[in-house]
């Protein structure tokens, strides 16, 4: 039995209601002809296949639904049938999604016209997960609102959309907000007059639709320093995905590096699509120096996610990524010199070039950090700064700042949990980074495994050290050790704050596979530190 929305009352006979079960219990897959019939013959009965065609007409019309322009039971000629919409799909636990598509707003007053709203809502939501990286979990809720006190439990984002008719054509206006607090990002609109009966709109059209509303959302969640802290902090949170970090303490090593491995590769996968993003968007903006900014920080934001990744699988790109990052900030720094935010992070990028540039750099951070409105963002990137040219007494009270404005367990907690770690392991402070690491690895089991071969106490290496290095292979070793020189030691101006960031690591190796398994780009810069542990 079921209640519609004009207060009538549906009953349904036994085989109705098993053939409705099965349909609605997996929303928006199709049933084939062989489980209806499973669901509807006892054993030993006729399985004759009019029985299932008989069964769905009666439901269709107990539910008032077109078989043309079906609201809930589609058919998929030599497949079976799909339920496609209604009070089913709507129960569905948003938790699990990486983005929704809902609410949708107005159909009540469209009339006739509803079937093709309600078609192309179905069809915008698969041209939502064809856009979207492989795995990605896209939800139609017809019924979705914003739920405060949401973040890092359910989807990021949501689609809002809007629909009403104008001189017989159906117009939609769609939203991209975000789920916690209900913020839009990006808006657009269009019209569907030119839609088949079927609702599936053009193709090609649709595609487009979605890529702009997508950009565009993606561009102003990048670029919202001033709620979402840092720069990189707010192109991470941008993206249209959840990052799993769900782990047990209890999990085998071979399980903890199996999913630290899923996890880098869904960060690339999330990676490159951000960077098609970016390049659509300067291709629509070519003149927008704030999107080259972004675009120097996301190819940096590469090294610093997935540069282990990149040297164990022997992919070296260093040297082209650094002259587009140096192309790209030094034609935007005109521009965005006035723009406090863009204007650290082009100096922190800059210094990450090691081109000569570092008092330039620190001269161009120092006035951006002056004239910033932002400072949960700007006190982790001048902290870091000011640490890389030696001066951690300053350095160090910003961290601190940062992390009492910020929320705990945030992106951007974390965010400074680690370049406060970066800066006590460079200074040689061990007391304040036992208590710093123990902040950092509550984020998740995982944490330890890539952060402890870099923080960890060379002398007297930690359970978790010792597990972390066992992990690891000969060439993730190495990978490891290259990935942390390059966007760490090598960055520090002091030798001895190099030597400290590098110390750890390089011990590992040395004492597993031997001197002569370093690197010449690492004995290189730490000759002393090769000698010692050799």
């Amino acid at each position: 039995m079921a209640q519609t929305g004009d207060g009538r009352t549906l009953r349904f006979t036994r085989s109705e209601a098993r053939t409705l079960a099965l349909l609605t219990r997996s929303p928006d897959r199709i049933a084939t002809r062989e489980m209806l019939l499973d669901a509807l013959t006892e054993i030993g009965s006729d399985r004759g296949e009019r029985n299932i065609d008989f069964v769905i007409n009666r439901l269709r019309r107990k539910l008032s639904d077109d078989a043309r322009n079906p609201r809930y039971i589609a058919t998929r000629y030599g497949e079976g049938y799909l339920w496609v919409g209604g009070p089913p799909a709507m129960r569905r636990d948003p938790a699990g999604a990486d983005l929704l598509v809902g609410p949708l707003n107005g159909l009540d007053l469209l009339g006739p016209l509803r079937p093709r709203a309600e078609q192309f809502a179905r069809r915008l939501r698969d041209v939502v997960k064809e856009d979207m990286p492989a795995g990605q979990n896209v939800i139609l809720m017809p019924d979705a609102q914003p739920r405060a006190g949401t973040a890092g439990n359910g989807p990021s984002k949501m689609i809002e959309l809007t629909f009403f008719a104008e001189a017989g054509a159906v117009n939609c206006v769609a939203a991209v907000k975000l789920f916690d607090t209900g913020r839009i990002l990006s808006m657009s609109r269009i019209t569907l007059d030119e839609t088949p009966d079927d609702g599936h709109a053009d193709p090609a059209a649709l595609r487009d639709f979605v890529r702009r509303l997508l950009n565009d959302a993606w561009r102003a969640k990048a670029g919202a320093t001033e709620s979402d802290g840092p720069l990189p902090v707010a192109m991470y949170t941008a993206g249209f995905w959840k990052m799993n970090t769900a782990a047990s303490a209890t999990d085998s090593l071979a399980k903890l590096n199996a999913k630290a491995e899923a996890n880098d590769r869904s960060y690339m996968q999330e990676w490159r699509q951000s960077e098609r993003r970016i390049l659509e968007l300067q291709e629509a903006s070519p003149d927008d120096a704030s999107l080259r900014i972004m675009h120097a920080a996301h190819l940096h934001t590469k090294y610093i996610m997935l540069g282990h990744k990149l040297f164990a699988d022997g992919v070296d790109d260093r040297a082209a990524d650094e002259d587009r990052i140096e192309a790209l900030v030094l034609s935007a720094l005109p521009q965005v010199h006035a723009e406090p935010d863009l204007a650290i992070m082009a100096a922190k990028l800059l210094h990450f070039l090691d081109r000569g540039y570092g008092e330039l750099a620190l001269e161009i951070a120092e006035e951006a950090y002056g004239a910033s409105l932002s400072v949960a963002a700007s006190l982790p990137l001048i902290g870091q700064l000011r640490a890389y040219s030696g001066r951690i007494d300053e350095a160090l009270p910003c961290i601190e700042q940062a992390l009492h404005l910020v929320e705990p367990g945030s992106k951007s907690h974390l965010y400074a949990l680690t370049i406060k770690c970066q800066i006590l392991v460079a200074s040689g402070n061990r007391e304040g980074l036992g208590e710093a690491k123990r902040l950092l690895y509550a984020v998740s089991v995982l944490a330890p495994l890539f952060f402890e071969p870099m923080f960890g106490d060379p002398d007297s290496p930690s359970l978790r050290g010792r597990i972390a290095a066992m992990a690891m292979s000969r060439r993730m070793a190495l990978a490891c050790l290259l990935h942390t020189h390059y966007v760490s030691a090598r960055l520090f101006s002091e030798q001895e704050h190099r030597d400290n960031v590098i110390r750890n690591q390089l011990a590992l190796v040395c004492r597993r596979f031997g001197q002569d398994a370093v690197p010449q780009e690492i004995a290189g810069n730490y000759p002393g530190l090769v000698a010692h542990f050799g």
